[in-house]
């Protein structure tokens, strides 16, 4: 379900529903729990400085980011960009992230390819290009569904094809798995 098909819910709800209760003694009654709930001012300030002081002492890269249910995209101060799926959906919302944070990309799901990606040649190897894709995305040990992105690394001409797929281990819990390959940048598969 997405947003503006949970507000038609929401809205559809409570279509019906009518206030009897006079306005006036709705504000009135909000104003008398307010009060009793007002932190005194000396403490309210006291917490309103620790907060300065601890956001100070964060490092840039621990700045706090959006967080979406299915996944997470953060870009570092080095440059990197950290991304975590959670769930497989919303694959052109991750695709749109990742591009506003420098990444030329495809992102699919469950093994549907961009038919408008093509794999990167470039020069060298196929070994040789794998070795690139090393240094340019990694998936990390143990966590298949955590990768840090290195777009510093793309050679001119290259984006990512990004790739989730559902892997089940005949264990207590399935597991995301994701596929990362070259191809070629393109506004219709990299969107550069």
């Amino acid at each position: 379900m997405n947003d503006s098909e949970l507000i038609t819910a929401v809205k559809q709800s409570v279509t019906g529903v009518h206030m009897h209760v006079p306005t006036e003694q709705i504000v009135s009654r909000s104003r008398t729990i307010r009060a009793r709930r007002r932190i005194p001012g000396a403490a309210g300030a006291l917490a309103v400085v620790a907060g300065v002081a601890v956001a100070a002492l964060l490092p840039a890269s621990h700045q706090p980011s959006a967080q979406l249910a299915a996944w997470t995209v953060i870009r570092q101060a080095d440059g990197t960009v950290s991304v975590t799926i959670r769930e497989l959906r919303d694959a052109a919302g991750l695709q749109r992230k990742l591009r506003a944070d420098g990444v030329p990309a495809s992102v699919t799901f469950t093994g549907q390819g961009n038919p408008a990606c093509q794999g990167y040649q470039g020069s060298g190897t196929q070994s040789q290009r794998r070795q690139l894709l090393g240094s340019v995305a990694t998936v990390r040990e143990g966590s298949p569904n955590v990768m840090t992105i290195y777009p510093a690394a793309l050679p001119p001409g290259a984006g990512l094809a990004i790739a989730a797929a559902m892997q089940n281990y005949s264990g207590p819990r399935d597991s995301i798995e994701l596929t990362v390959s070259l191809v070629q940048a393109s506004p219709r598969c990299t969107g550069s």
